[in-house]
């Protein structure tokens, strides 16, 4: 049986009818930009017969001649390959259809440049409303970042002692927020303490005691202390005890005021009360 023969300018009948079948519109083009192919989805697309598309040249296709240079250039740019670049065509009956298109250059065995195909699939552009919301989506998305860093912040309460505090339901992904912001504070202003403020944070997770004694070890393997304050919740107290002989001098505290006093000592400072 003598093997079939390609030619570069058209597929062979195996690979036409695989393009034939292809959901997308197909358009092939030789060496010289004149269109060697067109599949069914392109004829339906640019609302034409084949015989309006083969051997004419494919800047007829696009609405304009600036849009067929915009993908050739971007096609070189790129080393022969695009995906997904936007473009428009014009139909027969002078219809604009926006496109995006996905394009290789063909080259034969001696990497001779004979010509490109084209995948072409028709979309519609976002709408102005479209377009707002989306906008307002990015600004919901910052605004839920910003509350996530007010949700711990972390800042430097005196000269040696950075303080984190945390409002709110604790989970391990915030455990891990937290454990990056406070770590980077640490490392950047040389900390010597870090005073951990739990009184309003709610336990979500039984691991959540667990995570705790993995951030006082990476505070103490950073070189600073840790104090923490406002461990009440039961969940937290009962799922710490098995813990605490793994962080020996656990320093916790029930108010604050009992822990700024604990982190100041650390310093070698002592609160005195003033005389009358």
């Amino acid at each position: 049986m003598e093997k079939e023969k390609t030619t570069g300018k058209t597929p062979s009948g195996y690979l036409e009818g695989l393009l034939q079948g292809c959901p997308d519109a197909v358009l092939a083009v030789d060496a010289k930009g004149v269109i060697t192919f067109a599949n069914k989805m392109a004829c339906e697309l640019l609302e034409c017969e084949m015989r309006d598309l083969v051997g004419k040249p494919i800047v007829t296709a696009y609405e304009s001649e600036k849009d067929a240079r915009d993908t050739n250039r971007k096609l070189y740019l790129s080393g022969g390959v695009i995906h997904l670049h936007e473009s428009r065509v014009r139909t027969k009956t002078g219809k604009i259809v926006p496109v995006r298109i996905s394009a290789a250059h063909l080259k034969d065995s001696a990497g001779n440049y004979i010509g490109g195909v084209g995948f072409f699939q028709a979309y519609r552009p976002w709408t102005a409303a479209e377009t707002g919301m989306q906008d307002r989506c990015r600004e919901l998305e910052a605004r839920l970042e910003e509350w996530e860093e007010l949700g711990a912040p972390v800042f430097e309460l005196w000269p040696g002692i950075s303080m984190a505090v945390v409002v709110g339901r604790l989970d391990s992904e915030r455990f891990q927020r937290l454990k990056k912001s406070l770590l980077a504070h640490i490392r950047e202003l040389k900390t010597r303490v870090a005073l951990i403020d739990l009184s309003a944070a709610i336990a979500g997770e039984a691991d959540v005691a667990v995570q705790l004694v993995k951030l006082i070890r990476m505070v103490r393997l950073v070189g600073a202390q840790c104090v923490v304050v406002g461990i009440e919740s039961t969940l937290m107290a009962e799922s710490m005890e098995p813990l605490v002989q793994d962080i020996s001098s656990l320093n916790t505290y029930t108010s604050l005021e009992a822990g700024l006093e604990a982190a100041l000592s650390i310093l070698g400072y002592e609160l005195c009360k003033k005389k009358a």
